[in-house]
């Protein structure tokens, strides 16, 4: 897809988010998601999609999550903050992908090389609740599981115009699973992660990129290793 088609078409499902999704009861208003730089993304081989829960925002939303990665240093500007815990697994993790499957101890620490941020320009965000949460930083997984039922025909939309050929589940993989027709019998594990290969696409679930089970270097290497074996095969 061309990214002028793109962006007219996406605009326009981002609208209708906003007609559907927005809350006038509690004041919030969709937070969009998507991908930064759609030429970038499209040019890849892999296209790729983190598939998150919901955003946070103390202000009621309005906005566009793709609004984090303005600026010319994103490390200074967002992801040496509280949320780089989050941040930094998902850059390690994007940027060995996209860059020949390099594991996490080829990768310099961000801190040193802030231009490895910019990898998040380059793949996709979807948050099932695209709702500020209710609860801070917390999630109440209720609201993800209505979300999804109620507007699950907008997120596979959304989906479909991104068209990814690997899912990364961030601890989501429960929620999406029936929305995508996914099985857990289909799961094969690898190290702290799983994955599904279906009409020749990877699935990955995986665990929050918070997470305390399993060490950085650890959670990014089992899901660089999967998607690696899944595209040279």
């Amino acid at each position: 897809m061309k990214p002028e088609d793109f962006n007219e078409k996406y605009k326009a499902l981002v609208d209708e988010m906003h007609q559907r999704m927005n809350d006038s009861e509690t004041g919030r208003e969709i937070i969009a998601d998507g991908v930064y730089s759609p030429d970038k993304y499209f040019l890849n081989h892999i296209r790729l999609v983190w598939m998150l829960k919901e955003p946070y925002d103390e202000d009621g939303g309005g906005w566009n999550y793709m609004e984090l990665f303005d600026g010319e240093d994103l490390y200074e500007s967002q992801f040496k903050k509280g949320h780089r815990t989050t941040w930094h697994p998902i850059i390690y993790t994007s940027h060995g992908i996209q860059n020949g499957f390099k594991k996490w101890e080829e990768i310099d620490y961000i801190r040193d090389d802030h231009e490895l941020a910019k990898i998040v320009r380059e793949v996709a965000f979807i948050n099932a609740q695209k709702l500020p949460s209710l609860v801070g930083t917390r999630t109440n997984m209720d609201d993800i599981y209505i979300s999804i039922k109620k507007n699950g025909d907008l997120l596979i939309r959304q989906i479909d115009l991104l068209n990814p050929n690997v899912f990364i589940f961030a601890n989501t993989f429960e929620a999406y699973k029936p929305l995508l027709k996914l099985q857990d019998d289909e799961l094969i594990q690898n190290g702290s992660c799983s994955y599904i290969v279906k009409d020749e696409k990877l699935y990955i679930s995986a665990y929050h990129p918070a997470q305390t089970q399993v060490g950085g270097n650890i959670y990014t290497n089992d899901i660089v290793e999967v998607v690696k074996k899944w595209f040279n095969h």
